[in-house]
């Protein structure tokens, strides 16, 4: 299991939300542990996942919005 300062550190890197220091070290966590890799993997296709979710407000909610305005 990983520990949850490295699980941040991988969600902030596939973000690339990390700096050149921080995100080199991360590239060399993921490229020496098939876990760490498996892991940053994972947050990948999660985010992938999350990019082609659309979210849109129910007719109802609209229907109240414009009843109330």
């Amino acid at each position: 299991m990983l520990k949850n300062s490295t699980r941040n550190n991988l969600v902030r890197y596939a973000y690339n939300e990390t700096g050149l220091i921080d995100g080199d070290q991360t590239q060399r966590l993921i490229d020496g542990d098939p876990l760490v890799e498996n892991e940053f993997k994972e947050i990948v296709d999660f985010i992938n996942l999350l990019d082609e979710i659309k979210l849109e407000p129910s007719a109802e909610c609209i229907k109240r919005i414009m009843a109330h305005s």
